[in-house]
């Protein structure tokens, strides 16, 4: 994951009036979805929501590796570009499958719902490390990934927040398995201005110290007297901005399919 990295966020709906089940959407995404051909420099995940906002709803991350290599195939509208039409006409064998794709749901197209987001902070010190965020077989990946919306405080600014997280995000340390990214939205029909991305390596590495929305256990609390710089910087953040959880808008999400490196 680059400095320059993007993410885009397509809203995505099963046809549950036809049947559909989230079941079957999955294990079509998973053997026949993920083989779908990608644009350079993009990759993808199919996450369902656990807890918050969109509980049971999906979401497709777009993990492109930065704004040049995303518009070169979609414009700021949405729209496929030039390139990406002659991209899918190199494969016209991928129609079937994206034909059987919307017949379960919404593909990552327009009229879908989408919002993009540039990069502004992560952690590289976090012992989340770089790799699929799901992947079945023998060692088994399903990351949670939290989507937290984040709103500035009156008077406050995109400028002061901004450089504000330039000048201090060095000084967070994640929970163990936790990785955070300040994100900040600058295009699409959702535009939601930041967001606070968790990318959380198991389910699990979540309940350790979030077992229930908003409701931290012992070990968050042994973790933030531990590490008091990064609690003191969360209270400096809070008097700029709203901080993740409640009562902003959030959904945590696990990660059930990816397209393969």
């Amino acid at each position: 994951m680059g400095r320059s990295s993007v993410f885009t966020f397509q809203y995505i709906a099963i046809d549950t009036e036809a049947g559909v089940t989230p079941e079957e959407f999955e294990t079509f995404v998973r053997a026949e979805g993920v083989h779908l051909p990608l644009y350079p420099g993009w990759r993808w995940t199919l996450l369902r929501g656990l807890r918050g906002e969109r509980t049971g709803q999906y979401l497709m991350l777009f993990e492109i590796d930065s704004a040049e290599q995303r518009d070169l195939y979609v414009t700021a509208r949405g729209e496929q570009t030039e390139l990406a039409r002659q991209f899918w006409a190199r494969y016209p064998e991928a129609e079937a499958v994206l034909a059987r794709w919307r017949q379960l749901g919404t593909f990552g197209e327009l009229p879908t719902l989408f919002t993009d987001y540039r990069l502004l902070a992560d952690n590289p010190r976090s012992t989340v490390t770089p790799g699929p965020r799901y992947r079945s077989g023998e060692k088994p990946v399903a990351r949670v990934v939290g989507i937290h919306n984040l709103a500035l405080r009156a008077g406050v600014t995109e400028e002061m927040f901004d450089r504000f997280i330039a000048e201090n995000h060095h000084r967070i340390d994640d929970y163990p398995d936790w990785r955070f990214h300040v994100l900040k939205g600058e295009r699409g029909n959702r535009l939601d201005q930041y967001v606070m991305m968790m990318e959380i390596a198991s389910l699990e590495a979540l309940d350790v110290f979030y077992p229930e929305p908003d409701i931290a256990t012992g070990e968050a609390a042994e973790f933030a007297a531990a590490h008091r710089d990064t609690k003191q910087m969360y209270e400096e953040w809070k008097q700029l901005a709203s901080f993740s959880g409640s009562p902003q808008i959030y959904t945590d999400y696990l990660a059930v399919a990816e397209n393969p490196a």
